[in-house]
């Protein structure tokens, strides 16, 4: 099935990727273990298990899986924090800077 084939409600103009990966988070100085959900070119949606504030600056790092690559390094703000089934919070970031 070609990707014009597929059902796709996405608004956005661009495209985000399901992930699932492990990440460090840092926000108001306190580094936080986070889990990748989906990643684009302009955001990013993590889950931990504290919330986190609209608007709250943060840095995350997502490590290369290969010493052949290099990891992401974004800088960004949170957009939107939301507590998911599991009584965690799934937090959107917004990226002001890639690296």
């Amino acid at each position: 099935m070609s990707f014009h084939d597929q059902q796709y409600n996405e608004k956005r103009d661009f495209i985000r990727m399901k992930v699932q990966t492990a990440a460090t988070l840092t926000a108001n100085g306190e580094q936080l273990s986070v889990e990748c959900q989906d990643l684009s070119s302009q955001g990013v949606q993590v889950v931990l298990d504290k919330a986190l504030p609209e608007g709250t600056q943060v840095q995350l790092s997502i490590p290369s899986p290969t010493e052949h690559l290099k990891g992401l390094q974004a800088s960004g703000q949170v957009t939107r924090c939301v507590t998911d089934a599991q009584g965690r919070y799934a937090v959107g970031i917004q990226f002001d800077s890639l690296d």
